[in-house]
């Protein structure tokens, strides 16, 4: 698991909850990692399949990221993203 320390200092980083068709979560997970920006990306449970941690050096960037390249990954549902205020 991605540790805070791994994360670079002076950018901009979120955590995309993903909910997904049931089965295709390997692929998705495939197509994610290949995007820049992502650090992490693993299988969970609960109320979200797939969470990936994204990073870039601007918000703008991020929702770039996100809307044109998570979101149209096919059998991708919805999204929910937290942006990472602060590193304690």
């Amino acid at each position: 698991m991605l540790q805070a320390s791994q994360l670079r200092k002076n950018t901009e980083t979120t955590c995309v909850m993903i909910n997904c068709e049931s089965g295709s979560e390997g692929m998705i997970i495939d197509e994610i990692r290949e995007i820049a920006g992502v650090k992490e990306c693993i299988l969970t449970t609960g109320p979200y399949d797939i969470l990936a941690i994204i990073e870039s050096n601007t918000v703008e960037s991020l929702k770039e990221i996100i809307e044109n390249n998570v979101r149209k990954i096919q059998n991708v549902h919805a999204t929910t993203t937290l942006v990472i205020a602060s590193r304690l």
